[in-house]
């Protein structure tokens, strides 16, 4: 069985308008602080204990975007003989550098500030006016509005102490244990997205077993730019 793991201000649900082949096969979790649950948000290797321990003995795959692919590496970390496959999407194995570190701390604190102060509504227009987000401008009105509306569905206290616990600046470097995985590892990245093109030909430098594929004329989210596409990789 394969784990599906979603990106910030996500859902589950996502997984299945992307790739609904899957859901015979695959477990597809709302991430701490997401979805209506009030699930206590932990540190970051904290979470990834109670998801690892809750999970079934069939899940053995293991597939992450942005911010659940930083969750798909902590779990490879925590027990990197529990999952023969794994597929990384647009995902940062974590920062290196001090200063980054501490830059990308002061970046989340704003926008926990948004969340707190503004409301989700705010947040939501912010956090999609991005230059990340730029390549989906041209994507239809019914997708972005069908992303809006869940996104603003979310809890703002969940997403804020998501960021607050699970966000770049927090998480561990899982570089190494990244490079030490025993498992097939997937690495998918779109050709538009130039920041994390970077950090998969890293990854692919460090790593060179990895397979790496690079989505022409996607930007960072595939599962919204091109779900066909991603879903024929997947199945």
């Amino acid at each position: 069985m394969i784990l599906l793991l979603h990106g910030f201000t996500g859902s589950g649900e996502d997984w299945w308008a992307c790739c609904p082949r899957l859901k015979e096969r695959a477990l597809a979790i709302d991430l701490p602080g997401h979805g209506v649950d009030s699930v206590p948000v932990r540190p970051f290797q904290d979470s990834i204990g109670d998801i690892l321990d809750a999970l079934p003995d069939s899940v053995d795959e293991i597939v992450g975007y942005s911010l659940g692919g930083r969750f798909a590496l902590g779990l490879m970390a925590l027990d990197p003989k529990r999952f023969r496959r794994a597929t990384i999407i647009s995902a940062h194995p974590g920062l290196e550098d001090g200063s980054q570190r501490a830059d990308r701390l002061a970046g989340d604190r704003a926008w926990i500030r948004r969340l707190r102060d503004d409301g989700i509504d705010a947040f939501v227009e912010a956090w999609e006016s991005q230059p990340l987000f730029a390549t989906q401008a041209g994507l239809p009105t019914a997708v972005l509005e069908r992303q809006r509306r869940r996104r603003s569905g979310q809890r703002p206290a969940g997403l804020a102490a998501s960021l607050e616990q699970h966000g770049l600046g927090r998480m561990p470097s899982l570089w190494e244990p990244l490079t030490a995985f025993p498992g097939t590892l997937t690495w998918i990245v779109g050709a538009s997205d130039a920041r994390f093109l970077a950090i998969a030909r890293d990854v692919v430098r460090r790593r060179p077993a990895t397979r790496l594929h690079v989505l022409p004329d996607v930007g960072h989210n595939p599962l919204l730019e091109c779900p066909e596409i991603l879903s024929d990789l997947l199945v």
